[in-house]
């Protein structure tokens, strides 16, 4: 590696599944490297070149004084520093496995205005929901014991609280809905089968927005239909051929 971590976040990992489950690939086409992929919690770290490098870092809009979604060019000994994390929850830093080799592909970075480009919103979207009722004009806030096993909301007025139930295949994006009445978003590391009813499931582009949220963000759930969330997935397979510039 031609980085040296000078202060490590306390929480940065090599994730299989992110929490923006878009992010990955398109830190990997921007780079044109199979590129190692980070995920920082909180906060990320400081880092050192140790001879010329290039490193990309995916993040929402304005949340960084650094470019996002980008090449980065690091000369030996030029530091970042990434303790910093701008108002979002998490951020993804892609990095060439060695300074030798040599890029698979040319080097990307994602045009201005694209839906690659990812910001923080307050909305989620949901493509299946069981109770209409639960989402309509409601507020919600994350809470400070969310994770990457589950995202826990608190309602701002009362809501009836769901039933336990046998235990149900769980994926990431399913609502479920405990006895408190304050729903449980399944995150990536969540578990395989849940006990609370699942009332709701998450738009497959809108997974993008959990991964900005920190504790205390107001959101609200809005619900579109199946066929729209799959379109929303089509304009961003669209979108990582033709919004990829040459740089």
């Amino acid at each position: 590696m031609t980085i040296e971590i000078i202060k490590p976040a306390a929480s940065m990992l090599p994730q299989r599944h992110p929490m923006d489950p878009w992010a990955g690939r398109i830190l990997h086409l921007v780079l044109g490297y199979n590129a190692d992929i980070l995920e920082c919690t909180l906060t990320g770290p400081i880092l050192r070149a140790t001879a010329r490098t290039i490193l990309a870092i995916g993040a929402p809009e304005g949340a960084l004084p650094y470019p996002v979604w980008e090449p980065i060019h690091l000369s030996a000994g030029e530091e970042l520093d990434l303790r910093k994390l701008g108002g979002c929850s998490r951020i993804y830093l892609a990095l060439a496995s060695d300074s030798t080799s040599r890029p698979s592909a040319p080097m990307c970075r994602v045009a201005a205005g694209s839906p690659l480009r990812a910001s923080k919103s307050g909305s989620i979207e949901l493509s299946w929901v069981a109770d209409d009722a639960l989402f309509s004009d409601a507020a919600f806030q994350l809470l400070a014991a969310s994770d990457r096993r589950g995202l826990r909301y608190a309602a701002a007025t009362q809501v009836k609280g769901g039933r336990e139930i046998p235990p149900e295949p769980m994926t990431y994006g399913a609502v479920q809905l405990p006895p408190s009445g304050n729903p449980i978003i399944v995150g990536p590391d969540g578990p395989l089968t849940g006990g609370y009813q699942r009332i709701a499931t998450v738009a497959n582009t809108s997974l993008r927005n959990l991964a900005w949220q920190l504790p205390g963000d107001q959101i609200a759930f809005s619900k579109i239909s199946r066929e729209a969330a799959l379109k929303q997935v089509l304009n961003l397979e669209d979108a990582l051929v033709r919004d990829l510039l040459p740089c």
